[in-house]
């Protein structure tokens, strides 16, 4: 069983912080308190579905950093446990104001066209290196750097694996896709006028080895192209992780559950203002097919008690429960001490940073983002150092900003075959490396 914690719209902000005026901040910390009861611990992803912070400023992301490691240590889970995808609260509005450049080219993507005459103006416009079209989201592309979980005008969307020791019952693997929907974001956001592209579902591919989770902060309904992307929704992922609204709630469209994960900060004007978040709990059932068992326990704030109470699902139900059937698959067979899979793309890493640890292209992916998140926890002087300790490091990095800067430092010690230095560079900083085989380097 694999178990997770979905969260969303925390709509962090530094107004007030921690005063009298901080009216969220008991909210928070009874989360806290109700988090490590009753089997609420030890998950394997905590899923962030956007809206992290409230007006996408740098302060806002510093606070919602620190929330977010008292959450994880909390629940004693790993710290590049964390994945998150960003929502239109993300955006920060000083930088996209009605009437800028970047204001009109969102209005003239929203004016009515064919989807594919909007796909190319969106890549042109992309591709355009006098144009810096997420610089609205600029604060929260640097928090996203830490977890692994970059959006760029060069990919949009991302896709990443928990490690290999943590599958389901029949070694099915996880595969999380992180969406942006918060491209073209700004005042003037409304039901249907917002955008995936295609291009975020590039990474999309039918294989009955894997259970793919999709996070994107926007249902469907909320997008310009959004029968374009149910249509993957529906047809190319397993679960789809949505938030924005405000409303829990969880369905099946097509062979796909949506989860909607409501709120932990909603606005109190609302009419149904309860925050809530759930814990997701990911199992396989073999005794009548293939299924894939889902449970949603959803945990409402109790105003008047001033804590999180189960919420109650028809019939009295502490669950959510239903099942996904799966396509036929074989477990893997081990091979030459590593797993093969027929049905999986097995392509290697370079002998150069093989290891016993790392055999397959899934595995590599999991133990970089392992090393990126460790990466940003040691502080950007450590991470200089680091950076120079193994070798990865140079002058003209000085002249990039935040996540250029250090995207450039991971793709040199890539394709140096220096991540194992890097490696060991890191952990010499980070008491929560060091002691853990490196991945990157031969045994």
């Amino acid at each position: 069983m694999l178990t997770l914690l979905h969260i969303s719209d925390l709509h962090i902000t530094t107004d007030g912080a921690g005063g009298q005026f901080d009216r969220d901040l008991i909210i928070r910390q009874a989360m806290l308190d109700d988090l490590g009861k009753d089997n609420r611990s030890n998950f394997d992803a905590i899923l962030v579905t956007g809206d992290i912070a409230y007006h996408g400023r740098a302060d806002e992301y510093v606070r919602a950093k620190r929330w977010l490691e008292e959450l994880r240590t909390k629940c004693s889970s790993d710290p590049e446990a964390i994945f998150v995808v960003p929502g239109n609260h993300d955006v920060n509005q000083a930088k996209v104001s009605k009437h800028s450049s970047v204001w009109e080219l969102h209005q003239t993507l929203r004016t009515n066209r064919p989807d594919e005459e909007r796909l190319a103006s969106l890549q042109a416009k992309l591709k355009d290196p006098a144009l810096d079209f997420l610089i609205a989201l600029k604060e929260y592309c640097d928090f996203a750097q830490g977890y692994g979980c970059p959006t760029s005008v060069g990919q949009l969307a991302w896709l990443q694996f928990l490690d290999d020791e943590k599958k389901l019952e029949d070694g099915t693997a996880v595969r999380f896709h992180g969406l942006n929907s918060a491209l073209i974001s700004d005042a003037e956001d409304e039901k249907a006028n917002l955008l995936l592209a295609d291009f975020q579902f590039s990474q999309f591919k039918n294989d009955p080895s894997y259970v793919d989770i999709v996070l994107c902060h926007h249902p469907h309904s909320w997008l310009l192209d959004g029968n374009r992307a149910n249509d993957y929704f529906r047809t190319q992922s397993h679960i789809v992780l949505c938030g924005h609204e405000h409303d829990a709630r969880c369905y099946k469209e097509g062979a796909s559950l949506r989860i909607f994960a409501g709120a932990i900060h909603p606005n109190r004007r609302e009419s149904r203002w309860q925050p809530c978040y759930h814990v997701i709990r990911l199992s396989i059932d073999l005794s009548n097919g293939r299924d894939l068992i889902i449970q949603v326990e959803t945990r409402d704030w109790a105003n008047n008690e001033k804590c999180f109470v189960r919420h109650v699902y028809p019939n009295d139900a502490n669950v959510y429960t239903d099942c996904i059937r799966l396509s036929p698959w074989r477990k893997p067979i081990e091979k030459g001490g590593s797993q093969f899979n027929p049905n999986r793309d097995n392509a290697t890493v370079s002998s150069s940073t093989m290891n016993a640890s790392i055999t397959t292209a899934d595995a590599f992916a999991a133990a970089r983002r392992k090393l990126i998140v460790h990466f940003f926890r040691i502080g950007t002087l450590s991470r200089f150092e680091a950076a120079f300790d193994a070798g990865v490091w140079d002058d003209s990095d000085d002249a990039l900003d935040g996540q250029a800067r250090w995207a450039r430092v991971f793709d040199r010690a890539e394709k140096d075959n220096k991540l194992g230095a890097l490696w060991d560079a890191v952990a010499k900083k980070d008491s929560t490396l060091s002691g853990q085989i490196n991945p990157f380097t031969k045994g």
